[in-house]
């Protein structure tokens, strides 16, 4: 219920939803410390292995992911990208491998190509993934956790917004 919620309410298309937190997952020191962390590059492994036929959107959207937002930016932070979401994966459960949230931005050709993932819990405790704990989500009773596994970003793997990338004008 709460997923079909999040989706009807909070974020429907053309709404430009900020995530509240760090915007660093748990709290990065814009390092890439997770890459001396064997549980976090195992987590970053699985990702791209399991999001790898998404990187081009027809993909997701032909196995249910459907766009929740048009691209989220945050004046001096950067820029998240558009969020295509698969509904029947909301809930209070964390699985590495099946993301709740793919993101996207699109490429020099305009063509979208997807630069992160991010969880999305509505679990009644913080959950934390590979050791990172999961942001204050973009709704009251969610937390949130980005992984830029097919873009870097100078913030760090699980910053939420990437100062590299601003929304298309």
């Amino acid at each position: 219920m709460v997923a079909a919620a999040v989706l009807a309410v909070g974020m429907a298309p053309g709404t430009a939803v900020a995530h509240e937190g760090s915007g660093h997952g748990g709290g990065s020191d814009k390092s890439d410390d997770w890459k001396k962390n064997s549980e976090q590059r195992r987590l970053v492994k699985t990702l791209r292995d399991v999001t790898d036929d998404y990187r081009w959107l027809d993909n997701a959207k032909k196995d249910g992911y459907k766009k929740i937002t048009e691209c989220i930016e945050k004046d001096g932070v950067g820029a998240m990208g558009f969020h295509y979401a698969k509904e029947s994966l909301i809930d209070d459960k964390t699985q590495a491998r099946k993301p709740e949230i793919l993101v996207y931005m699109p490429n020099e050709r305009g063509r979208m190509k997807l630069v992160a993932v991010e969880y999305l819990s509505t679990a009644a405790e913080r959950p934390e993934l590979a050791g990172v704990d999961f942001d204050n989500g973009p709704f009251p009773g969610t937390f949130a956790l980005h992984a830029w596994v097919w873009k870097d970003n100078p913030d760090g793997m699980f910053a939420a917004y990437n100062p590299a990338h601003s929304c298309p004008k």
